[in-house]
């Protein structure tokens, strides 16, 4: 299956190496440091989003996004900005993040703002989610999921090892902020264990306590 493909632009060296590993798990990645080098990535091939480090650029944002509009009009566009940036001063976009942030916080927005594809399968070292079909999918077993859970195991496939807050899955997977009453994520979570357990998986769902949990694997790093 064709992956997207994402431009993005930095001039800032260690937010390149800190992001485009993972980035580059899940995406196609090409880095533009100049109006140049991106008007040349986009020529060479076609772009889905352009993830643009706003603060360390130093090129009018607002016409090259006209630009870029003209080469793909569905192109679509996420910043990373500044703590206290305020959104009037900024091009428009279909999503954005303040520094700081996590690699994983990034990954769950992107996966919001570009589509599903029409049978993708979400995966990770062979444990495969397909999106839909609702499935969680291991050697040749696989289990039903629900949409809740769906949308809870493609948030940790997508940034495996990562720890991810229980506020965040609250937000990403019932769309609230509020933690007076995290029962339904407990619910889920021993459900999510019991499932892998079925699969005979060699994949966990650990604990932080009071913090939130990660999804980690037992097979040595050699063997897929």
């Amino acid at each position: 299956m064709k992956r997207y493909t994402i431009l993005f632009l930095t001039r800032y060296r260690s937010l390149e190496q800190q992001l485009l590993s993972g980035l580059s798990a899940h995406y196609t990645v090409n880095v533009a440091q100049t109006r140049r080098e991106a008007i040349a990535a986009l020529s060479a091939q076609q772009v889905d989003l352009i993830l643009a480090d706003v603060p360390v650029l130093r090129f009018d944002l607002v016409r090259f996004w006209d630009d870029a509009r003209a080469r793909n009009p569905d192109m679509r566009f996420f910043l990373l900005l500044e703590k206290g940036a305020r959104l009037d001063q900024v091009p428009r976009s279909h999503g954005y993040l303040r520094y700081a942030f996590s690699l994983s916080q990034l990954l769950r927005r992107l996966a919001r703002v570009l589509p599903t594809r029409q049978g993708e399968v979400v995966a990770w070292r062979g444990l495969r989610l397909d999106i839909q079909g609702h499935f969680l999918l291991w050697d040749n077993r696989q289990v039903a999921l629900t949409p809740k859970q769906v949308m809870l195991m493609e948030a940790f496939l997508r940034a495996p090892i990562t720890l991810i807050s229980r506020a965040q899955l609250m937000q990403d997977v019932w769309g609230t902020h509020y933690l007076g009453d995290t029962r339904t994520l407990d619910v889920h979570i021993h459900g999510m264990r019991k499932l892998l357990k079925r699969l005979q998986a060699p994949f966990v769902l650990e604990t932080e306590r009071d913090k939130g949990y990660r999804l980690v694997c037992s097979l040595p790093e050699s063997v897929e």
